[in-house]
């Protein structure tokens, strides 16, 4: 049975594919030695098998993971060989706006290019910052940044050194970057902005 999983992006920031449809093949293994095995192309699909990687990388910066899942892009649906990593975090504390707009690249840094290079199956992955307590309030209300990028792109960015003004300027069908309004007029993000 699939899971539904909310988009973490919003109209606006959904990105769509066009062109031919891309098939994963099936995860095999190949026994070298006793102990061996090729890694898994893919990352688990579920939230309860990915929250113990994933938590580890965010508590650092302040968060925790709410939701994360591999999904099929056309459905956002939970689906075991997804090409597409969908993560959701939302801080611990109350945050500022502008600690929320400076977040956004340190929390996509967190995840790039490592799961990419981890799981070489995944051709896309995304990371929704939620509000916080967002999870207390029921229904989810819609995220405050969402960055969404391609696996060619993202190992062609210097994770370690990029900023917010540099993802801004690469921006388009391989990178979309979406910030709440609130967000949006955050001094963090006008200065990115160059607005």
């Amino acid at each position: 049975m699939a899971m539904l999983l909310a988009s973490c992006a919003t109209d606006s920031a959904r990105t769509t594919t066009t062109g031919a449809a891309t098939t994963v093949a099936p995860v095999t293994t190949t026994t070298v030695a006793a102990t061996t095995t090729e890694p898994a192309a893919l990352p688990p699909h579920t939230f309860e098998a990915l929250a113990p990687l994933l938590d580890p990388l965010v508590a650092p910066l302040g968060f925790r993971v709410t939701r994360a899942a591999l999904v099929s892009l056309a459905t956002y649906e939970t689906v075991p060989d997804g090409t597409h990593l969908a993560v959701y975090v939302e801080p611990r504390e109350e945050p500022t706006i502008d600690a929320v707009a400076a977040a956004t690249v340190p929390l996509a840094a967190v995840f790039l290019p490592e799961v990419f290079l981890q799981w070489p199956g995944l051709l896309s992955f995304d990371i929704c910052q939620e509000r916080y307590a967002a999870g207390e309030q029921g229904t989810p209300p819609p995220p405050e940044t969402v960055l969404n990028v391609t696996r060619e792109l993202a190992l062609g960015i210097d994770w370690d050194t990029v900023t917010l003004a540099e993802l801004l300027s690469q921006l388009g069908p391989d990178l979309t970057l979406y910030a709440s309004e609130e967000v949006q007029q955050s001094s963090t993000w006008v200065t990115a902005a160059g607005t």
